[in-house]
């Protein structure tokens, strides 16, 4: 997978590149494994009085929307840690002419999610699916071009990311994806860096 602007590929993009929508990548994660059944019998029992593919598809809806986070966002957050890039950042916002180089080589980025469906009858709260997320980001090669206090651009390098994401005690999909190479030079329009 090749990305062309990390502002807009998004955790759902990456997630479920390949599915027509997230509710059909849900839909067939449900009806593989031998957990299946258990699964379904879950979400039935969280949600009663729902038919399961209602159930299936609203909260793939849910789930994809709140999925729709800019994966540079997740980076961005990650990488404010760096003492390198806040002494850039510093040095840029003080100078706004100068240009600095923060190389990151290769680290490993780790993000936990609880997207939730609130089910309600009428007014009622009847049930909250949780559905926990754990992101894992390889980063390699990657060198940050930061200009007036912010990170303007990522030069190069690739990322790998491996995805859980899990139903109370049950794994719904867990993979490893494709890298996702970072072509030359990728700018990032709203990376502000803390």
């Amino acid at each position: 997978m090749t990305a062309t602007t990390t502002d807009t590929l998004t955790l759902g993009n990456v997630l479920f590149a390949g599915a027509q929508t997230f509710s059909e990548q849900l839909g067939a994660g449900l009806d593989l494994g031998t957990e299946s059944r258990e699964i379904k019998g879950a979400l039935v029992k969280a949600a009663p009085g729902l038919p399961l593919g209602a159930l299936v598809d609203g909260v793939a809806h849910a789930v994809q929307e709140m999925l729709d986070v800019p994966v540079s966002d997740v980076l961005v957050g990650a990488w404010n840690r760096s003492r390198d890039l806040r002494a850039a950042v510093q040095t840029t916002s003080e100078s706004p002419s100068a240009s600095m180089l923060v190389p990151l080589l290769a680290h490993t980025i780790t993000s936990e999610h609880r997207p939730y469906v609130e089910v309600t009858k009428g007014e009622v709260p009847i049930a909250r699916l949780v559905f926990p997320l754990r992101l894992e980001f390889r980063v390699e090669g990657v060198v940050l071009r930061v200009r007036q206090g912010r990170i303007s651009e990522i030069l190069g390098g690739s990322i790998k990311v491996k995805a859980t994401l899990k139903f109370g005690d049950f794994v719904i999909f867990d993979k490893a994806l494709a890298p996702i190479a970072i072509p030359g030079s990728l700018p990032l329009e709203r990376a502000n860096a803390a």
